[in-house]
């Protein structure tokens, strides 16, 4: 059967004619104050004015209609009445440096910034090159945070210091982004401006570090995960983390001259050995700490050297900050063999421990020390298990835990754990695993770290 189809082509012709009379109409012309300023077609959405320059943000209709054409929006400067940049995106006022000020991105300009200011009466144009840094997403602070009077932090690993009337770029030494994450955000620095402190998170510091202006670090402290708190008064969203560095740590030379943070308040006494309280009370045993170059970490431990401990690391490598115990020193029944601080999969930093026993003594150790605390906790290994094998421990967690909703998706990731072997343990504060290692070793890891009680969801 033959299908007509004559009335498509039709209205395909009449669209097309339609479109070119649209395209064909004399553009809108300008209106309202700013209509001098202003080409067909363009309208003001906001007027914004900074000391004499004057930010319009346009909207513009390109041609052929409400169908066939599109809105532009962007940006144009004025100053003291006369178009000064005709067309302009993402511009913000740059504030705190003691004159008027705007700031925006130089196009495909790898991190350079172009910063217009009044300088003997005239504009001034400087370009600002700060490399590739990273920005977290915070709104209104795309370029940098005010950190002090004429000073802006911009994000990275260290990041960058930007200073001025008249401008001046400082770029800080890079901070760790490997072996125990990344810690590489600006939290203090020293008193004579040669070293600087950085934190693993600005929200949520849960590690600190120490280096030097040239380059050189300290070892890396993991802490306690403490929201930084906000204040009325703050320059910036970076500003908390600072004033956390400030009330937490005193700046200390160590037995080499060299700066470290040390903790304003005294670790407190713990109930047992500090391999151990690790892996039992985040919030308490977190505040002992096992850095060789830091006064205020535990005595008697150091670093390991390349090629020692053969059988628990291959080919002589031995992975940064792996320390080596005080002579005879035990934890949960076992001799202790190396600790390493390191990455883990939620929650930052965190420690795994090695200790010369079998897996399933130091998993009746370690279950002991849980009820001899009275810590309560839930063995995933034991859990029911789903269709798909993973642990379903909802009704475990909620009556044991508490936790009666939905955990946080990435740290129900991290929970998800199906070993051929071990045991897990899910406490208030911290997840761990316990596994057999090659050559009889055990292997204790710290899987997750979390503030009480953890982030989670509604479904």
């Amino acid at each position: 059967m033959t299908r007509h189809t004559g009335l498509p082509k039709y209205l395909t012709a009449l669209a097309l004619a339609l479109a070119l009379v649209a395209c064909g109409a004399p553009a809108t012309p300008p209106s309202g104050p700013y209509a001098r300023f202003l080409k067909g077609d363009e309208s003001v959405r906001k007027v914004s004015q900074e000391g004499p320059f004057t930010l319009l943000d346009i909207d513009y209709s390109t041609c052929c209609g409400y169908l066939f054409g599109a809105q532009l929006d962007y940006q144009r400067i004025l100053y003291r009445d006369k178009v000064l940049v005709k067309k302009v995106e993402r511009v913000e006022p740059f504030r705190g440096f003691g004159r008027p000020a705007l700031v925006w991105p130089v196009p495909l300009g790898d991190g350079k910034l172009q910063v217009l200011s009044e300088h003997g009466g005239k504009a001034a144009f400087d370009t600002v090159d700060l490399g590739l840094y990273s920005h977290d997403g915070e709104d209104g602070y795309y370029h940098g945070y005010p950190i002090a009077p004429g000073v802006r932090y911009f994000p990275s690993n260290g990041g960058v210091l930007l200073s001025g009337f008249p401008l001046r770029v400082q770029k800080l030494p890079a901070g760790l982004d490997c072996c125990t994450g990344h810690i590489g955000q600006l939290a203090g620095t020293a008193p004579d401006g040669s070293a600087y402190a950085y934190a693993d998170s600005r929200k949520e510091p849960g590690a600190i570090l120490v280096v030097d202006a040239d380059g050189t670090k300290r070892e890396p402290v993991p802490l306690p995960v403490t929201p930084t708190t906000a204040s009325t008064q703050d320059l910036s969203p970076h500003t908390p983390l600072l004033r956390w560095f400030q009330s937490s740590f005193a700046w200390t030379k160590n037995a080499q001259g060299k700066w470290n943070a040390a903790p304003v308040a005294a670790a407190p006494q713990g109930k047992g050995v500090a391999a151990e309280d690790v892996f039992l009370d985040v919030p308490a045993g977190y505040r002992r700490c096992f850095a060789t170059d830091n006064a205020s970490c535990e005595p008697g431990w150091r670093l390991l050297q390349a090629g020692e401990l053969p059988t628990l690391f291959k080919d002589g490598y031995v992975p940064p900050y792996s320390y080596a115990p005080p002579q005879g020193m035990r934890a949960f029944g076992a001799p202790v063999t190396a600790l390493i601080a390191s990455r883990i999969g939620y929650g930052g930093t965190g420690y795994y421990l090695y200790v010369d026993a079998s897996a399933e003594q130091v998993v009746a150790a370690f279950t002991r020390r849980l009820r001899e605390r009275k810590l309560p906790f839930v063995r995933v290994d034991e859990c029911p298990r789903t269709d798909y094998g993973n642990p379903d421990c909802a009704a475990q967690l909620g009556e044991r835990l508490g936790w009666r909703r939905k955990l946080d998706y990435s740290l129900e990731g991290a929970l998800r754990w199906r070993p051929e072997s071990g045991a897990m343990f899910v406490l208030p504060t911290i997840a761990v695993a316990i596994v057999a290692e090659e050559g009889g070793a055990t292997r204790i890891s710290t899987l997750a770290r979390y503030p009480a009680p953890p982030p989670m969801r509604d479904n």
